[in-house]
């Protein structure tokens, strides 16, 4: 099984256990990620657009569908 990104899983985990939603703006999930993790999200020397790296591996997620400045969260549990 492929390894997820970071980023992956702490959107997941936001959408399941913060915004309790299947879609969310890509504006709301950052602010939500900044609040929750913001070792992740804060930009460092050696990372410097966190960002678009975070919309970046979402979009590579099967998990995720991101188009129109909105990330929905596919819930695979029943």
């Amino acid at each position: 099984m492929k390894r997820r990104s970071k980023f992956a899983q702490a959107a997941e985990e936001w959408f399941q256990r913060v915004a309790r939603v299947d879609t969310a703006s890509t504006h709301d999930l950052w602010q939500g990620l900044c609040d929750t993790r913001p070792d992740l999200t804060t930009p460092s020397e050696s990372r410097k657009t966190p960002k678009a790296t975070c919309m970046r591996d979402l979009r590579h997620d099967p998990a995720f569908d991101v188009a129109a400045g909105h990330v929905r969260f596919k819930n695979t549990e029943g």
